[in-house]
């Protein structure tokens, strides 16, 4: 088990444990500090979705800078239990874990966000799947964050809906901040 730090906000250089998982890859701290750079520090008054949430990195950032609610989906029931865990520990009562896989949640649920985070397992081609049904939970003006491989064909969003507002490469990943008109 490892752990990570969170970079900002009220939790800055806490850390939350991180159990080994194949496909488990949480976004680095290089890259976490260049995307709320990009969004600013403070989330106030925002609903924040991290789907794919892994190690809840995106989720626990989001939550340490003021994010009004966090949902975090993920599949894999241990990672659940460890985000479980770290919410417990680090006491951050409006972020709440869904058990459930992404495109489910995606098709199912009522709700709306202003900022998603879009970090699906580098090894999956499930981005461009979500890319095309991902609008209906992102409020006009919100925000989506993906994240990818630089080996990945990944296809950018609708041009009619998104606007690319930030694009950036750090070693093997490349990172996008889309705005929904």
């Amino acid at each position: 088990m490892g752990q990570i730090r969170i970079t900002g906000g009220s939790h800055r250089s806490r850390k939350i444990q991180v159990e080994d998982h194949p496909g488990l890859r949480p976004t680095a701290d290089r890259v976490r500090e260049t995307l709320f750079n990009w969004l600013g520090q403070n989330l106030t008054g925002m609903a924040v979705l991290d789907l794919y949430s892994g190690s809840g990195i995106l989720a626990f950032e989001a939550a340490s800078r003021n994010a009004q609610s966090v949902t975090c989906v993920e599949n894999n029931s241990a990672t659940v239990r460890q985000l479980q865990h770290n919410i417990k520990r680090l006491a951050f009562e409006h972020i709440k874990v869904l058990h459930q896989d992404a495109k489910q949640f995606i098709q199912t649920t009522g709700e709306s966000y202003d900022l998603i985070f879009l970090d699906p397992p580098f090894d999956s081609h499930e981005i461009n799947t979500i890319n095309v049904i991902i609008a209906p939970l992102t409020r006009s003006g919100g925000l989506l964050y993906r994240e990818y491989g630089v080996s990945q064909d990944i296809e950018p969003l609708e041009d009619p809906l998104w606007t690319l507002l930030k694009h950036k490469k750090a070693g093997q990943v490349r990172f996008e901040l889309w705005q929904k008109i």
